[in-house]
């Protein structure tokens, strides 16, 4: 259904063929579908849609961008002319001379591979199937909240510059969850499993990768165990992190502080361009 908006966005970006040293357009779709079963009870299932677009202008050295929801001629123009604008004001100003930078113009295409994808399934099924694991969760009085959840991520990427680079990407990502939470006096305990930590891509044959179906019962007995787990020992010891809190570790603690746009006071991250 994309396609037709993609041809437009690309027909009207070679139309624009803005006098400078060098410009891209980077389109994004996504598309995300959330559902969750809480103690038996079906959440409001959650959909949203995000189209957007941001230009980036390099020129006499100078780097500036714009993003816009507008994707007619005239809205993209103007994103164009913000972005030049800025490019023009930063010139001569910035850490870095842009203009020196090597900018490949890349050419490919990607789309994930699915078994069996997300949309072909009707909703009542994608539902029941968080509904059956929410019920294999309360296994005994003392699980006092449980859920289990499927979140599904279509994104749509296309990747233009000035200077005939074109990349289109298709990505799908099926993020399955489960959660169990029990309590006993003053003591309050949790397990999980899922979310974040797959981080792959696919359709819902990632539920059988990764052993989705089996899970809850593991979960709810691991949760009764640690609700009767004696406290852990003080003092200074060595210290086993499992792989997912390692790599979040890693992640928070060493990556964040050296991304360069932080190094050089300049938040590029959440505008599109790499850090």
């Amino acid at each position: 259904a994309l396609i037709p908006m993609l041809e437009t966005i690309e027909s009207h970006f070679r139309e624009l063929a803005p006098a400078v040293d060098f410009c891209s357009l980077r389109f994004v779709a996504e598309q995300n579908e959330a559902i969750e079963v809480r103690q038996g009870i079906l959440q409001p299932v959650e959909t949203d849609d995000d189209v957007g677009v941001m230009i980036t202008v390099v020129d006499k050295g100078g780097l500036g961008y714009a993003a816009t929801s507008d994707l007619t001629l005239s809205g993209l123009r103007a994103a164009l002319a913000q972005a030049t604008d800025w490019a023009r004001q930063t010139a001569g100003h910035t850490v870095v001379d842009h203009g020196r930078i090597e900018r490949p113009a890349p050419v490919g295409q990607y789309t994930t591979t699915v078994g069996e994808p997300w949309s072909q399934a009707p909703l009542g099924d994608r539902i029941g199937r968080a509904r059956i694991e929410c019920e294999r969760l309360k296994t005994d009085d003392r699980v006092v909240d449980w859920s289990a959840s499927l979140w599904w991520i279509g994104s749509e990427q296309l990747y233009l510059t000035s200077d005939g680079g074109r990349t289109h990407q298709r990505f799908e990502y099926l993020i399955p969850g489960l959660s169990v939470t029990a309590n006993e006096g003053s003591e309050t305990v949790s397990r999980r499993f899922g979310g974040f930590d797959f981080g792959r891509q696919g359709g819902l044959e990632i539920l059988d990768q990764v052993g989705f179906h089996q899970q809850a019962p593991r979960l709810a007995d691991e949760v009764l165990q640690l609700l009767a787990a004696p406290n852990c020992p003080t003092g200074a010891m060595d210290l086993l992190l499992s792989p997912d809190q390692m790599y979040l570790q890693i992640h928070e603690s060493i990556g964040h502080p050296l991304e360069l746009d932080r190094i050089l006071g300049d938040e590029r991250n959440y505008a599109g361009t790499s850090f």
